[in-house]
């Protein structure tokens, strides 16, 4: 199969039209590491952060509150581990 052939036949795979948006992060206290998952029509995104220790809560918890303005994190489900 060619590139083009590959490529037309990923995009004429069908869309799901009611799909469920999720937004969440994921907090591992054990291992220090967070992980924020986005997917919402038309965008999927997901980044994992790490390395703070015992104080990753309080650092995800400061983000939230932070709210730079691009992701407001305060309508994200907070899941801790």
């Amino acid at each position: 199969m060619t590139r083009n052939e590959l490529k037309n036949l990923w995009f004429s795979i069908p869309k799901q039209v009611n799909k469920k948006e999720i937004k969440v992060i994921v907090v591992d206290i054990k291992s220090g590491f967070y992980k924020i998952t986005t997917d919402v029509k038309g965008y999927y995104s997901t980044s994992t952060q790490g390395g703070y220790g015992d104080n990753v809560l309080n650092v995800v918890l400061d983000r939230i509150e932070a709210n730079d303005g691009v992701n407001d994190l305060s309508e994200y489900e907070l899941i801790i581990k």
